[in-house]
């Protein structure tokens, strides 16, 4: 039973996966077209976070900026839907969330030093934006930037799909930077 749950949630990550980059170039160039890639990987038929944030870190510039966030447990039922075919109503809300709004006002100088972004560097930053377990992933994107995807799951359930999400948060790479 376990098995076959399993294989059914990897069928369904790896839908959502392999829709996502013919639904970022469809809507190409919205300002928030981050917000839209973490919310289909925090969805309950994806990964099923709690919360995920995402920063660029460009060691060129000593800086280290929040891109975008999202708390599900703050999102309303009625936003659980095609987000991208409603992304209006979805960036109103967006622009009024609380976590959304932490993470994106987040600058501090980069953490990228050594070409390591240490856990004990995530820790404080998660702390500071209430992320209680955090787990993250480094990523290498375009002109040497770095990204960084913090997250906390729901539960552990999940685990076994984690090379998943490592290709899911790349997709954010894709993403313009406002």
């Amino acid at each position: 039973m376990e098995k076959d749950f399993m294989n059914e949630k990897r069928r369904q990550v790896l839908q959502v996966l392999s829709e996502m980059p013919t639904r970022i170039l469809s809507l190409h160039g919205r300002e928030n077209m981050a917000e839209l890639v973490l919310h289909d990987l925090s969805h309950e038929n994806c990964f099923n976070l709690k919360k995920a944030a995402y920063f660029v870190d460009n060691p060129d510039f000593n800086c280290l900026k929040g891109v975008a966030g999202i708390s599900t447990p703050e999102i309303p039922k009625n936003l659980w839907v095609d987000v991208w075919s409603q992304d209006e109503m979805f960036s109103s809300y967006m622009r009024n969330s609380v976590f959304n709004k932490r993470v994106r006002e987040f600058a501090q100088c980069s953490l990228k030093t050594d070409k390591i972004i240490g856990s004990q560097e995530v820790r404080l930053l998660s702390n500071n934006l209430g992320i209680e377990n955090p787990e993250y992933f480094s990523l290498n994107l375009k002109h040497g930037n770095n990204g960084l995807f913090i997250f906390e799951r729901h539960s552990d359930d999940h685990k076994q799909l984690n090379e998943h999400l490592s290709h899911g948060a790349s997709l954010l790479g894709f993403c313009p930077i406002f």
